[in-house]
């Protein structure tokens, strides 16, 4: 009888003070840094917007690239398509601009002038920048929990005035830092849309494209505006 009771109390022993280790850790847990807080707010304002995404979207974006080697700004208009799962479209306006898309596993730069020739890309194995930026651009519009997003990536949540911020950077030991330094994004307060996005390089150019006009699952003959000859 008394083994049992000495058993008996002993497991009574582990078990509270099991419990009491857990309510412990709980109570003395550290809070949320302010950084952390600023970061899950972004990511929060991110997801608002992306997740009312079903099919596609569709913006117009004013580019804007400054480089040292440039003597003044180079500056386009086109729009933007995002497609449902995972395509990217970015179209300047006119003949004399280009078209950009995005896919798993693939990234085109076309001229839209058809008499210009084509030049192919290097490879994702054969630019690591390349491949880094455009899972991260293709992550901006894709809706999901936000870890493509964040994938290899540090992040951070700059505090610049009243407008938030979210800036991706390539992990310090990433070949992607040799080309890209951040991929900065600015959000509408209250709806959560990217209303800009700049590419800082390591060689100190910028290239900021500022959104407007932001559609959500708009029609196919919308959308065939912005797709057509590339899809």
């Amino acid at each position: 009888m008394t083994k049992r009771l000495s058993r008996r109390g002993a497991l009574w022993a582990v078990g509270a003070s099991s419990a009491l280790a857990a309510t412990s850790t709980a109570l003395w847990a550290s809070p949320p840094s302010r950084e952390q807080r600023r970061l899950d707010n972004r990511l929060e304002l991110w997801g608002t917007f992306t997740r009312r995404t079903h099919d596609n979207l569709l913006a117009r974006y004013a580019s804007e690239r400054s480089s040292s080697l440039l003597r003044e700004a180079l500056v386009n208009g086109g729009s933007l398509a995002f497609i449902a799962p995972a395509t990217l479209i970015l179209r300047d306006d006119g003949v004399t601009g280009s078209t950009t898309l995005i896919s798993p596993g693939r990234v085109a730069i076309e001229p839209n002038d058809p008499s210009l020739p084509r030049r192919p890309l290097a490879t994702r194995a054969e630019a690591p920048a390349l491949a880094w930026l455009a899972d991260h651009l293709l992550a901006c519009f894709a809706p999901g929990d936000g870890q493509a997003l964040l994938a290899d990536a540090r992040a951070e949540a700059p505090r610049a005035g009243g407008t938030p911020k979210l800036a991706l950077m390539p992990p310090r030991d990433s070949a992607a830092r040799a080309l890209i330094r951040s991929v900065t994004l600015s959000f509408d307060q209250v709806g959560g849309a990217i209303v800009r996005v700049e590419i800082a390089e390591s060689d100190g150019g910028v290239f900021v494209l500022r959104l407007s006009d932001h559609r959500q699952d708009v029609d196919t003959d919308s959308l065939a505006r912005v797709t057509e000859g590339v899809l």
